[in-house]
């Protein structure tokens, strides 16, 4: 009897945060810090990398909790000329389908990488 409580509390416990957890999954997140790891390469050289992501805020922006944004900062592991590089701000936004969640917007992607040293 003890036994099937235990098992019963372990599989409420897992479909409980299983059910907490609606939004882009790590995996989702991390393969777009990975781009950004890519773009930072690309733009800077093989000796630049990104580095301490932090997030700062996350959660859904709709009633509907379809999309979901990111917002974070990251650090460049050594100064750019001038620019110290530290707590780079950047924002990811997500949007649920029928087919699942994917990333509609990546501050840190090729097209906007460069706006970053702007703000």
């Amino acid at each position: 009897m003890i036994k099937n409580k235990s098992i019963m509390i372990i599989a409420l416990s897992m479909i409980l945060l299983n059910g907490c957890s609606g939004g882009p999954g790590s995996g989702l997140k991390n393969e777009q810090y990975d781009i950004i790891h890519k773009n930072v390469k690309q733009f800077l050289g093989d000796e630049y990398d990104a580095a301490n992501f932090n997030v700062t805020e996350e959660g859904y922006t709709d009633q509907e909790k379809t999309e979901y944004k990111v917002k974070f900062t990251f650090d460049l592991n050594k100064p750019v000329l001038m620019f110290d590089g530290k707590k780079i701000p950047a924002e990811l936004n997500f949007k649920k389908g029928d087919d699942g969640w994917k990333c509609t917007f990546n501050s840190a992607n090729v097209s906007g990488f460069f706006n970053l040293f702007g703000k």
